[in-house]
């Protein structure tokens, strides 16, 4: 089958996410099964117009402001010049339209909707528009396919008007072979941390975590909170760790190589995981696939990957007093941490890339009309 996919970033982008990741450990797998891929999604200064990356054939065109357009101008375009069979739409703030535009058949990948709470993230004119973008699923997205990753958006797609029959959930797996306990532990000199782990934006919710530390700092006076992540949300959290008088008990770590992300995550005490909206929780099940338990908001998305009292803990997003009870909890009671490690490492061991692929495949192949199709 030949598959054409949009996307805003490929994983070589500078500022490749979640998203990113998710698309290529799945596209990957499909290549390596005798598909053929063809991405498109837009460029950064420097990047070369056209590169395969893990077999999927990226070609790149504009920058993250002018891709949008350009993918609605060209779209039938690169359908007849790829023979594509299907396309992907990959549906993140703002819509190609793929649906209304493209003369073969369409599913559309969605992660998360931003909703109302793209307004804490983003400034009233751009929060407004993607809040209205997002809009466009109620008039011309009722009739697409749909693949989402967690149960939390396919409830958000229902209630915006999309029927369930319409809604896939594929999970994200987890890459088992690295993410694993290992043999790593601390060492008796260096003081136990917990982990924070993602993009430092405002609506990840660091902020939580820097308060809570201030709560505990009395009750664990050694605790240390090391940050890994970079994001343009940095300076200001920066500046109220200092605020907070917790200047030497925050490590900003920056962007930190696989390597060290998985040294970190075997090491720290606890995960953290704050962000007010997540399609799923990537980062949750990497951690528990390492035997770590996770303290995380109670959020779309992270209260489907987290399973509560078994995994981790879920507390009421922005709350930084009952994010701090439940790392005591848990800092506190070895017997009751160490129980819900074993279980995050069963937890963990449902999901691999390679079931994902493999559904995923099964639905582009009924999209394409070469299965029977939902009703």
């Amino acid at each position: 089958m030949k598959i054409l996919v949009l996307n805003w970033r490929d994983l070589r982008h500078p500022r490749a996410g979640g998203a990113e990741v998710h698309l290529h450990e799945i596209f990957s797998r499909l290549v390596r099964a005798g598909n053929e891929v063809v991405l498109f999604s837009c460029g950064w200064e420097g990047c070369a117009p056209r590169e395969n990356v893990g077999g999927i054939d990226v070609r790149r065109f504009g920058d993250d402001r002018s891709y949008v357009f350009i993918c609605m101008k060209n779209l039938r375009r690169w359908v007849r010049e790829t023979g594509a069979d299907v396309v992907v739409e990959d549906f993140n703030k703002l819509p190609y339209f793929a649906p209304l535009l493209s003369p073969v058949p369409v599913l559309v990948q969605m992660h998360h909707l931003w909703r109302w709470s793209i307004f804490r993230e983003a400034s009233f004119p751009v929060a407004f528009a993607v809040w209205c973008a997002e809009q466009t699923v109620r008039l011309f997205y009722r009739r697409a396919r749909f693949c989402v990753v967690s149960p939390s958006t396919e409830g958000e797609l229902a209630a915006m008007g999309i029927p369930r029959g319409r809604i896939d959930v594929i999970y994200n797996g987890v890459d088992r072979g690295f993410y694993t306990p290992g043999e790593e532990r601390p060492a008796e000199s260096e003081p136990p941390f917990v982990l924070w782990l993602g993009r430092l934006q405002r609506y990840k919710g660091v902020l939580d975590a820097l308060e809570s530390l201030a709560l505990l700092k009395t009750t664990f006076p050694d605790l240390r909170l090391k940050i890994a992540g970079s994001g343009p949300f940095r300076a200001e959290a920066e500046k109220r760790a200092a605020e907070l008088g917790l200047s030497g008990r925050v490590d900003f770590l920056g962007f930190v190589p696989q390597e060290e992300k998985l040294a970190l995550l075997r090491r720290a005490r606890l995960v953290l995981q704050t962000s007010r909206k997540e399609g799923w929780g990537l980062t949750v099940i990497e951690a528990n696939a390492c035997g770590r338990a996770v303290v995380a908001a109670d959020s779309p998305g992270l209260r489907d990957s987290v399973r509560d009292g078994l995994t981790g803990l879920l507390y009421p997003p922005g709350d930084a007093a009952a994010l701090a009870a439940a790392q005591a909890r848990l800092l506190e009671n070895g017997s009751e941490r160490e129980g819900m490690e074993r279980e995050a490492l069963a937890w963990a061991s449902r999901f691999t890339w390679e079931t994902a692929a493999e559904r995923t495949a099964e639905l582009l192949d009924e999209v394409a009309g070469r299965r029977g199709s939902a009703e």
